[in-house]
């Protein structure tokens, strides 16, 4: 009995596994280069390694991946940043990783020391940017020291030169914000605004160049669009999924470019790589 259940266990995973490989994303026509975008593993470790196994299998191999934050479960806690490390190493082989702290990382000195050291963040501090061709990318800390769920004092002036220098430079086009909570959730956290997001959210509005924020937080995903600026959660990264709120199903975004600039393609893309939501902005 005991051989017949392990035989059905190797079937199985068998099975998953070419299923999940059948699926190949194809390029699409005029497609120049892309980024991908996840977030909150939390020990799903499973989920993530096949996700990490589709990122690295996209050709051409994306820019940069982008990680809105919980990558952890429980803080300062080593045995998970290798386990991280391991399964995200086929991203690692093919592009570079930039990190986001979420709540789950903490701001505790210890959690601080091994973020730095297994996120490869080489700043004193948690926030900071990336440019890739004509593209700025600004990745926020909504989990600083008594700053919780805000953009506040240094950061928030910070933010805002960067906001002004990449919006004046003629040879930036686009800007993106990844962003671990929500200024606006839409599915549990519902409610748990930002408590500065209106004044953000204005911020935003002032610097055309900004395509898109990302951010996780919540185990789904979901885009809401609010004066036009468009903001993406995307949660689905390996942790529990939020049922009941819609797009609960595990999940990376590819965002793609095009020789036509003025289009940008996002596609969400699921466990079995198929493609889940795809429109153009």
């Amino acid at each position: 009995m005991q051989n017949r259940f392990l035989i059905i266990l190797f079937l199985f995973v068998i099975i998953f596994t070419s299923c999940a490989e059948i699926y190949i994303i194809p390029e699409e026509k005029n497609e120049t280069w892309s980024f991908v975008v996840f977030s909150d593993l939390q020990q799903g470790y499973g989920v993530f390694s096949q996700l990490a196994k589709n990122i690295s299998n996209l050709e051409p191999a994306p820019q940069a991946a982008f990680c809105c934050g919980d990558i952890m479960l429980r803080s300062a806690n080593e045995a998970e940043w290798l386990s991280f490390t391991r399964c995200a190493e086929p991203i690692n082989k093919k592009m570079p990783l930039f990190i986001a702290r979420g709540n789950h990382e903490r701001n505790d000195s210890a959690s601080e020391i091994l973020l730095h050291q297994y996120g490869h963040i080489s700043s004193n501090r948690f926030y900071y940017t990336h440019t890739e061709k004509n593209t700025f990318f600004i990745v926020l800390d909504t989990y600083e020291s008594g700053k919780e769920g805000a953009i506040l004092g240094d950061q928030l002036t910070w933010l805002e030169h960067q906001l002004d220098s990449a919006s004046s430079d003629p040879s930036i086009n686009h800007i993106f914000i990844f962003m671990h909570q929500p200024l606006y959730p839409q599915g549990r956290h519902t409610g748990e605004d930002f408590s500065n997001a209106n004044e953000l959210h204005q911020l935003f509005l002032k610097h055309k160049k900004i395509r898109a924020v990302f951010s996780g937080h919540d185990h789904m995903f979901n885009k809401y669009v609010r004066d036009g600026m468009i903001y993406i959660t995307t949660g689905g990264g390996g942790g529990v999924l939020y049922r009941g709120y819609g797009g609960d199903y595990h999940h990376f975004l590819k965002v793609s470019f095009f020789s036509d600039s003025a289009r940008i393609n996002v596609k969400s893309i699921d466990i079995f790589n198929e493609i889940i939501e795809n429109f153009n902005f």
